[in-house]
């Protein structure tokens, strides 16, 4: 006994994995800020919350005219959902592939440039203009200035998404005089996650701060490296 494959019935079953390769095959007809929203999607992994993405309104990675019109469109053809103040690409194929096709060095800008607008939203209780003062001064509430009411995110948790976004990037690829700040950022939220006992995690930041100084900030800078040393 043989048989034969129905082909026609077989190609238009809609699995999902066929769905998203056929989305991903569409990126071509989509308007320049749709698809510079859907880039700055990809830079935070299968989802974010909106009111990161309202902060990053005003920054030079969203699209000219805003993101509420760009987020709408992706819903409505189907790249994301919003749901629960969270975004989520509705495939994780779709996020790989947009992210994938952004070119390394311009990848790396997307995460410098989004890691340095959230780390300066920070408000921090110091009248130092340096990132540096932001050591110390975690653990407040950050109101966003979003379109959606009652926004609300730590401080906390907008320093660790700064900080992941500068560490995407690598300490290579940013300026030397920026190093030791970040190198802060990474301590302080390494400490945070160790007073939760997320030991594993925290060490995780600390090794990655530890990049960030270097040897030269080794030489010049005693009192970060003192307080690696402390750890």
């Amino acid at each position: 006994a043989s048989f034969q494959w129905c082909w026609d019935k077989i190609c238009s079953l809609k699995t999902s994995d066929s769905v998203a390769q056929f989305m991903v095959s569409t990126f071509s007809t989509l308007e320049p800020e749709v698809l510079q929203m859907l880039r700055l999607l990809s830079c935070f992994g299968l989802h974010t919350d909106v009111d990161v993405l309202d902060i990053l309104d005003a920054s030079c990675v969203a699209p000219f005219d805003g993101i509420r019109t760009p987020l709408q469109n992706l819903s409505d053809l189907g790249f994301i959902e919003v749901a629960g103040g969270l975004v989520r690409f509705t495939h994780d194929l779709i996020q790989q592939h947009v992210y994938e096709s952004i070119e390394l060095e311009q990848r790396r800008t997307f995460h410098i440039e989004i890691g340095l607008f959230l780390g300066w939203k920070v408000s921090t209780s110091r009248t130092s203009s340096d990132a540096s003062s932001l050591e110390g001064a975690v653990g407040k509430m950050y109101i966003s200035e979003s379109k959606s009411q009652g926004s609300v995110i730590t401080e906390r948790s907008l320093l660790s998404i700064a900080t992941d976004h500068i560490n995407h990037a690598g300490p290579e690829f940013v300026e030397q005089s920026e190093r030791k700040s970040f190198a802060i950022w990474n301590l302080e939220v390494g400490k945070e996650l160790s007073a939760r006992c997320d030991f594993g995690c925290a060490l995780h930041y600390y090794e990655q701060g530890i990049a960030f100084v270097g040897n030269e900030v080794w030489v010049d800078e005693c009192d970060i490296n003192g307080k690696y040393f402390c750890l």
